[in-house]
């Protein structure tokens, strides 16, 4: 790590993994000659050694970009409980047989799922997943490990993940996903119309709507986890370091996680949320005619003393897929699937969207040399089509550059 580093484990109930980390927190931000603590906060991913890469790499990024004398950084590492979501191509699933599918439903069903008794009935429903009872079953068990919606929530799980038809749930599942979305064209086509899913895809449906019920309750664990652990950890530090400017960073569910954070917290002086994995409406003001959304509040004059970056991009396929899925399930509009017009769309691919305080017109993430004139409690939605290709290549001198100028901003 290239600059003063702590890590804190948070279990998923937000509470610390071990007091003595959050004491060396709290220590290292009181080190004579900080100025700034960055609080970072990985993603979906099951392997914390990933989650410390990817702050080596932004943290490398950020020491090799032009920062103002003076500025002495300090960097926080949350490391969380949170799941693996399936490879992008996995999900596509094209030119897998009839056993390859199974295996590899088989395979997510181990990664993904903590209760041991839960991924044991899925696991026995997968060979005879091409019948309307393993379906209702298979079906029935995710909706039952699914968590409560939170009142106010802009992004509810579409209807067919929580009731209805499971027929039809696992036929539109099974369906080819748009073909912009994906690297290569699925195998295999499901009906609109309801009834089974095609015993070829029949394995995919199963992979996508376990993939679905992960993602919200990946949302709801990263909501918890910053909204107690982490801003309970922002509060010591404000107290015992009062004079050191806080920032936040967060990459795909750790930009919910973050935000999350910022909503219990304030004041941060910059916000910087990379591909993240939430609702495009999330911090918008009345996008549903009479609602806000449920981070809104973030955005109150006087929480943030400098800027909030958003990168998005539609290079980004696990965003882009995740909401399409979604969005197929709560039956929209085909030919808007995880975009603009969608009602489910993802920050990471549309930026944020009805939200007032996004600076106008839409700006763009430059090159690693170039100069940003941000301005306190404004939203710049950095459109990063040229320098993120993928869900995860968000540690570049590019994003590092802008980082450090929301950070120094005044």
């Amino acid at each position: 790590m290239r600059f003063p580093y702590a890590k804190v484990q948070f279990r998923s109930t937000g509470e610390p993994h071990d007091p003595a980390e959050r004491q060396r927190a709290l220590d290292l931000v009181r080190t004579p000659g900080v100025t700034d603590i960055l609080v970072l906060s990985h993603g979906w991913n099951n392997d914390m050694a990933a989650a410390e890469a990817l702050y080596q790499d932004l943290a490398a990024s950020l020491d090799s970009v032009r920062r103002p004398g003076g500025m002495n950084l300090a960097v926080i590492g949350v490391l969380w409980p949170s799941i693996r979501w399936a490879e992008t191509g996995q999900l596509a699933g094209g030119g897998l047989g009839v056993d390859d599918g199974a295996a590899q439903l088989r395979q997510e069903i181990q990664e993904t799922v903590a209760d041991p008794e839960l991924a044991a009935a899925l696991d026995a429903l997968v060979g005879d997943l091409d019948s309307a009872a393993a379906q209702a079953r298979f079906l029935g068990l995710l909706r039952g490990s699914m968590p409560a919606v939170a009142p106010g929530d802009e992004e509810p799980p579409p209807s067919l993940l929580t009731e209805g038809d499971a027929g039809t749930a696992f036929s539109l599942a099974g369906e080819p996903l748009p073909l912009v979305l994906l690297p290569e064209a699925p195998g295999g086509a499901g009906s609109l119309g309801g009834g089974l899913a095609s015993f070829s895809d029949v394995f995919r449906a199963g992979r996508l709507l376990l993939n679905t019920a992960t993602y919200f309750t990946m949302k709801e664990r990263a909501g918890t986890v910053g909204s107690t652990g982490v801003a309970r950890l922002l509060n010591d530090l404000a107290t015992v370091a009062p004079n050191v400017r806080r920032h936040l960073a967060g990459h795909s569910f750790g930009a919910r996680l973050v935000t999350a954070a910022a909503r219990r917290h304030a004041p941060l002086h910059s916000v910087s949320l990379l591909q993240g994995a939430f609702s495009h409406y999330a911090l918008s003001t009345d996008y549903d005619g009479d609602k806000d959304g449920f981070f809104q509040g973030v955005l109150s004059p006087g929480r943030l003393t400098g800027p909030m970056l958003i990168t998005h991009t539609a290079n980004d396929l696990a965003v882009g897929i995740a909401y399409a899925i979604i969005s197929r399930l709560a039956r929209q509009n085909a030919s808007a699937v995880g975009g603009p017009d969608d009602a489910y769309g993802g920050l990471g691919r549309n930026g944020a969207l009805r939200t007032p305080q996004v600076a106008a017109p839409p700006d763009t993430l430059l090159d690693a040399d170039a100069t940003y004139a941000f301005r306190p409690g404004k939203v710049y939605n950095l459109q990063s089509d040229a320098f993120i290709k993928s869900h995860g290549s968000v540690t570049g001198r590019e994003v590092a550059n802008a980082m450090i100028q929301a950070m120094t901003s005044r």
